[in-house]
């Protein structure tokens, strides 16, 4: 029965509910690559990469296979082929300097705070994009000052905790789905909804299941909250 609603599904004859997160075409259904690996740190800190394109090359992931997964000083990195990878290492910074721009521009319009995260009594300006910045883990993080970056370097996940508890005040009664972002399955099970923060984002899931696809391709669920905002 189950594989009949499927077959059904892909044909359009069941129709999307209203709330349910749009579906983009699949021109870069990806899961992470078997070659992922580490490199002078074993565990992740922060977000998976929530950017769709090679942080070299800047194609689209998944248009030349698997992508790549790595850890650098446990940030994680994604790119489109091997090839790659070595002019990645032969100039982390600056490839990371370019990346860093484009998470600032898919995150800043959601940044949950109108405070330095640092020195909390000083108001950020009005205008967040004239505000100082860095991104640590893949997460965007603005400040009233330069200096307050090493803070949040120090103890990241001090910072990042801030942040998700920011993002689920400001974004639990405005969140635009009813349906799980990954199954688009529906979202009646309170108790079983998993909470995430990527990129800025809440992410409602259906189950752990669902959680671990959105590490493999959290472009994808974040596409869908482009969509739902243009419609």
């Amino acid at each position: 029965m189950k594989k009949l609603h499927s077959i059904l599904s892909l044909l359009g004859i069941f129709s999307r509910a209203p709330n349910t997160p749009p579906q983009p075409k699949k021109n870069h259904d990806y899961s992470i690559s078997a070659e992922t690996t580490s490199v002078n740190s074993e565990i992740r800190i922060g977000d998976p990469w929530p950017l769709d394109t090679c942080v070299v090359s800047g194609a689209k992931l998944g248009s030349m296979g698997k992508p790549i997964v790595r850890l650098y000083h446990g940030r994680e990195v994604r790119f489109c082929c091997s090839g790659c990878i070595q002019k990645f290492e032969a100039a982390p910074e600056s490839f990371l300097k370019r990346a860093d721009l484009s998470i600032r521009e898919q995150q800043l319009s959601s940044y949950p705070l109108d405070y330095c995260i640092i020195d909390t009594d000083n108001k950020l300006s009005p205008n967040l994009s004239n505000s100082s910045y860095s991104v640590v883990g893949n997460r965007l993080f603005l400040y009233c000052c330069p200096p307050c970056d090493k803070t949040v370097r120090q103890n990241p996940a001090q910072y990042f905790s801030i942040l998700d508890n920011a993002v689920l005040s400001k974004q639990k009664n405005s969140y635009p789905f009813d349906a799980c972002v990954i199954s688009g399955k529906p979202l009646e099970d309170k108790k079983g909804v998993v909470e995430r923060v990527i990129a800025g984002r809440l992410i409602r899931l259906c189950s752990a299941e669902c959680s671990g696809q959105l590490d493999a391709n959290p472009a994808v669920a974040l596409a869908r909250f482009g969509q739902a905002t243009q419609q």
